[in-house]
């Protein structure tokens, strides 16, 4: 053995404050693909909860990690239009 290699210790020697070894350095790996996987159901869950105002963080969380965002424009958009024609039949019922 070469002397450099003998006055290097080990990683497995070496400690940190606190009896931990050191990082060493490792390439970060790729991120799997977030998978979007919440359905009709659960997408309009989300939407209606967001008219009502009222979120939890666990929820928002789960949320943003499984809803498609598309799905949840093209959701809130259904369910304002349903709620303005509910009202509007709703006043033309009491008027009439």
């Amino acid at each position: 053995m070469n002397r450099a290699a003998q006055a290097q210790p080990a990683a497995s020697d070496m400690q940190v404050a606190g009896g931990q070894t050191p990082a060493l350095a490792v390439e970060p790996q790729a991120e799997p693909a977030v998978t979007r996987q919440a359905g009709l159901f659960e997408t309009a869950r989300a939407v209606l909860w967001s008219f009502f105002g009222v979120r939890g963080r666990r929820e928002h969380e789960r949320d943003a990690v499984r809803l498609n965002p598309l799905y949840v424009i093209l959701m809130g958009i259904a369910l304002a239009a349903g709620f303005v024609v509910g009202l509007i039949t709703l006043v033309r019922f009491v008027v009439s």
